[in-house]
């Protein structure tokens, strides 16, 4: 049997929600559906503002009973830390980082290869050994969490790491978009596609939830976020996407530059970017994947 690769995912962290009011709180707070999240289940979830504008974006799992993990970069838990610290004196609950935790991620063919466990729609998070897999957005990549000692049992079967930009176009190409430091509160879920693996419409509110909602139902093309790429490998994220008649029609969230093409993960509106899209600055043609 080949040995597995990892990449280490040294960004992420742990924001520890834990207490008999830990469920009410999330609850109450993310866009997620704490219900419908076990030892076996975890989910997507998302922190607005009142503007119902995405604060942070994380994995949630249960850690165990009455206590819930947030995982997310490091930058984007301090500011999620203190948002929720508004809420925090009237439940009963402890907040705080956990560094003791330490993050990887794997191709979902080599722990297939290596562990014979599948996973299925009810079943996202398999624990081995005390390393926790978690699979989301049909990714080719499972999220590793370990203990100090659950990874050097992974490493132990494992060979040299990958470098981290597998996982960063892997994410692209899943259309999964994280929000940073620099992008908190600035879009709407929508805008992140978020509306389709974040926001859970049947559940109770949440902050934000309102506007989210009103925006959902009764608002027609809503902008979501769509894949592109093109043969330009100058392109960056502080450039325009504009059409034919050079009108800006989307906005660029991220751009992974590969030797000989460029991915670039946009939102718009769909009605935008039916006919031919590029970049302003370069007027190099965009392609939608």
């Amino acid at each position: 049997m080949e040995k597995s690769k990892l990449i280490s995912l040294d960004h992420l962290r742990v924001l520890q929600i834990s207490g008999k009011g830990a469920f009410d709180l999330l609850q109450g707070q993310i866009t997620c559906d704490i219900e419908k999240i076990n030892f076996q289940q975890s989910a997507l979830g998302a922190l607005c503002n009142a503007k119902g504008r995405v604060i942070s974006s994380f994995i949630v799992y249960l850690v165990k009973d009455d206590t819930y993990g947030l995982i997310m970069p490091k930058k984007t838990l301090e500011i999620t830390n203190s948002e929720f610290s508004k809420y925090t004196p009237f439940y009963d609950v402890v907040t705080e980082c956990n560094d003791s935790l330490l993050f990887n991620a794997m191709k979902k063919t080599d722990f297939l290869d290596q562990y014979a466990q599948d996973f299925t729609t009810r079943s996202n998070t398999i624990e081995i050994n005390g390393n926790k897999f978690i699979n989301y957005l049909k990714k080719k990549y499972l999220l590793v969490i370990s203990s100090y000692q659950g990874t050097e049992k992974i490493k132990a079967s494992s060979e040299a790491e990958l470098d981290i930009s597998d996982w960063d176009l892997d994410e692209m190409l899943s259309l999964n978009y994280e929000i940073s430091e620099t992008s908190s509160g600035l879009y709407t879920p929508h805008e992140l596609s978020y509306d389709k693996n974040r926001v859970d419409f049947d559940k109770g509110c949440y902050t934000g939830q309102e506007i989210v909602a009103r925006m959902h139902y009764r608002s027609k093309n809503l902008p979501g976020l769509s894949l592109t790429k093109t043969k330009d490998i100058t392109i960056n994220d502080r450039m325009a996407v504009v059409d034919e008649d050079s009108k800006k029609v989307a906005k660029i969230l991220r751009v992974i530059n590969l030797e000989n093409e460029s991915y670039c993960l946009i939102s718009a509106k769909q009605d935008k970017i039916n006919g031919p899209i590029k970049i302003l600055e370069t007027d190099s043609i965009l392609s939608i994947i």
